[in-house]
This record gives structure tokens, sequence and C-alpha cells, in this order.
């Protein structure tokens, strides 16, 4: 992959990609590409081939493909590459130079290493194979997108066209990129539904990168009543030693008298309502929180410290290289 001309798109993008342009010798071939996803779903993927010559650009050919409503942007980018490269198999240019500019970071990386075999990045880098068999030097290069570079905007509106085509490319498919969309897509609206107040992501909350996995996964057991002094769904929990409820998580951190010194001290450090769930979550609660839990052994285990003596290690005492890295799963490392 060859060094972007565009640091970034808000540094003069236009007059730098031209002025890049005019540094490419004659007979170099420049394609762009470029993916777009309808409200509808449809999606579609555009390119647009031209080959330099007097410090010009001449227009070699374009293209256009409906990938159906089974697909992301990512796959129709993927997909306008092997299309490009495709294209160059006939064509009557001098073989010599073809830069790829794509303005897709995730699809250049794919190129790159495809790790995941995805079927449009495998069937391009074949292409590129045997046009390098053929006498052709494949590269390919970032571009921004939306910044008035003409072979970019062309191969936009030739996305835009593809998706409102009638006629289905005989590659589309059922990608895998869309079917992950798809199921963190529904694991997010059942997330939000279950949990109404909570504000679902699958980042991270920047505000717990000091807490040691113990601290957080205490939090985050209180927030969703899945503490071990929850019971186990359907079942009813215990009568609290206090008789005034059952034992739960959400009633010793809010109600229960036998922690009320440890509450009291809760409530005059922390801000905002303890009967709110956005109590828990609140950043500037997170230390306060993580002390009260740590004092009272909530979340922790399934003991409560009612007279506040523990010998729990303080947070600011725990490596965090000591606690067990949590697992996100597929969905973590997934990004649109």
């Amino acid at each position: 992959m060859l060094p972007s001309p565009n640091p970034d798109k808000t540094t003069t993008p236009q007059q730098l990609h031209e002025e890049w342009l005019h540094t490419l010798p004659n007979h170099t071939v420049i394609i762009y590409t470029d993916g777009s996803k309808l409200d509808n779903g449809s999606v579609g993927c555009g390119w647009a081939t031209f080959h330099c010559g007097d410090q010009q650009l001449y227009r070699l050919g374009e293209g256009s493909c409906h990938l159906g409503n089974r697909a992301e942007v990512y796959d129709a980018e993927l997909h306008a590459i092997q299309e490009a490269v495709t294209s160059l198999l006939t064509t009557t240019a001098p073989r010599a130079t073809a830069i790829i500019c794509v303005d897709n970071r995730a699809a250049l990386e794919t190129l790159q290493f495809n790790k995941h075999n995805h079927e449009y990045a495998r069937r391009a880098l074949e292409v590129i194979s045997d046009l390098s068999l053929l006498g052709w030097e494949i590269s390919t290069t970032w571009c921004p997108s939306h910044c008035n570079i003409k072979g970019n905007e062309q191969a936009d509106t030739l996305a835009k066209r593809g998706a409102t085509s009638a006629v289905p490319c005989r590659f589309a498919l059922t990608t895998k990129t869309w079917l992950l969309a798809q199921a963190r897509a529904e694991l997010l609206h059942r997330w939000k539904t279950e949990l109404p107040l909570s504000k679902p992501s699958f980042k991270f909350p920047s505000h717990l990168n000091g807490a040691n996995w113990a601290d957080t996964q205490a939090m985050w057991t209180v927030f969703c009543n899945r503490s071990p002094s929850d019971p186990p769904p359907n079942i009813t929990a215990d009568p609290c030693p206090c008789g005034t409820d059952l034992t739960s998580s959400h009633h010793l951190l809010r109600d229960c008298p036998l922690l009320t010194p440890q509450r009291a001290l809760l409530g005059k450090a922390a801000t905002g309502d303890i009967q709110s769930l956005e109590f828990i979550t609140a950043p500037e609660n997170t230390n306060q929180l993580r002390h009260f839990l740590q004092t009272t052994g909530l979340g922790h285990s399934g003991l409560i410290r009612f007279d506040g003596n523990h010998n729990t290690p303080d947070c600011t005492d725990v490596s965090d290289s000591d606690s067990p890295e949590p697992d996100f799963g597929a969905f973590g490392a997934f990004e649109p």
C-alpha cells in the first residue's frame, strides 16, 4: 500500500490529491472505488478508471453493481475493487502501474491481510495476482471521501446508481459482515429493551480504564441485578437480614437499614439520586461506588459485611495485570 497523499480529510484534501496526480508518470492507471448503502438496505458499488497523460486524467471505463440488501458498505468497497481490477484484464491501456484509491480503511487493511478470508477480497487478490503475471504493478492508497476529489465523487455517484439498480450482480450474496451487523443490532435492541436506562455500547467505558476487573465486574453485576447477592432467574430471593425486604443487590445498595452508615458515606461523596440506575453508571461516582462495594462486599461476594470491616485491598493498590482480562467476544472486536 502506498502512502496516501492526504494525511486526513481536513488539510486541503482536493489540492493535495491533485498535486499528487501531477507527479505520476504517463500511462499510470488510477482507479477510484466506492460503496453505498441506502436507507432501505440496498447496497451498491461503483468504480471509475482513468489513465494519466501529460498531467491529465483520461477516462478508461466505469461501472456499478447492485449487491442486494444483505451486504454492508465494507463489502461493496471490496467488490468494487474486484470489478475494477477485473476490467484491467481486457483494457487496451499499456500494462504499467495501477493505483487503486480507496476511501475505506478497513477494506484496505483486508486487502493487505485477508485474515477472515473475505470472498470479495479473495477474488480481488486472485485477479491482482493474474495481472502481476501480465506485467501490471498494482498498488493501493487511501483517498478521503466527499472532498470534491473528482474520481472519488464519480465512484460515489456510480455506487449510488448501483444501489438503486433492479438487476443484482452475479456475485451478490449474504455476507458475513452483514450477518454480524444484524446480530449486533439485535443484541443492542434487546439490551436497550431489557435495560431501558442503559446506554448500549461495545466500547469499554473510558472512566473505568483505571479500575481492576474485579471492581468493574462488581459494579455491572449490581447494575444488572446479577450479583452474588441476587437469586437466579425464576427463584424467589431469601429475606434480607434487615427484615424489610428480600435480598437483592439493589435493596442492599439503596434501602437496607443495616448498611445505612456505609450508604451515608457514599451519599456524601457521590452525586445524584442513589435510587436511579444512572447513579451506578455516572462516571463521577465510580471511585466512591467502588469503595462502597469493597467495604460491604456487595457485587464481590454473597456474604455482605454489614459491620463495614473488610480486608479487601484498595483498588488503587491492585495492578490491572493481576486481574483476568475481560473477554468481549467476537462482537467487541468488530467495527462498522
